[in-house]
């Protein structure tokens, strides 16, 4: 679900996509989880909240996502694209996602 290089070619250039990273905290150590590039925003919050449900298996683990808008640029590597945050979200209770608008509080 990661986007590599060849992924990022079959984007023409500033093709509007939807860009999902995840990110945990355990043991006071922040990392980062999957993440992807879908063409329509259903898609994209669909595997957002699919690898943050997977996450929420670990108990000791508190994870988040975010789905920013973004712009693909050929010429760039996939981190440096312009991203336009749209939302971010967390487990909930029960297996469920709570959503949010805007930028994720949590650093980075």
């Amino acid at each position: 679900m990661n986007v590599d290089e060849h992924h990022q070619q079959q984007h023409t250039e500033h093709e509007a996509l939807y860009a999902w990273s995840t990110y945990q905290v355990s043991g006071g150590v922040e990392g980062s989880g999957p993440s992807g590039t879908c063409r329509a925003e259903k898609t994209a919050r669909a595997c957002l909240e699919a690898a943050l449900q997977a996450a929420a298996v670990h108990s000791d683990v508190y994870s988040w996502g975010q789905l920013s808008r973004v712009r693909a640029d050929v010429d760039l590597p996939f981190h440096l694209w312009s991203r336009a945050p749209l939302a971010w979200a967390e487990p909930g209770p029960r297996e469920t996602v709570t959503w949010r608008p805007g930028l994720a509080p949590h650093g980075q």
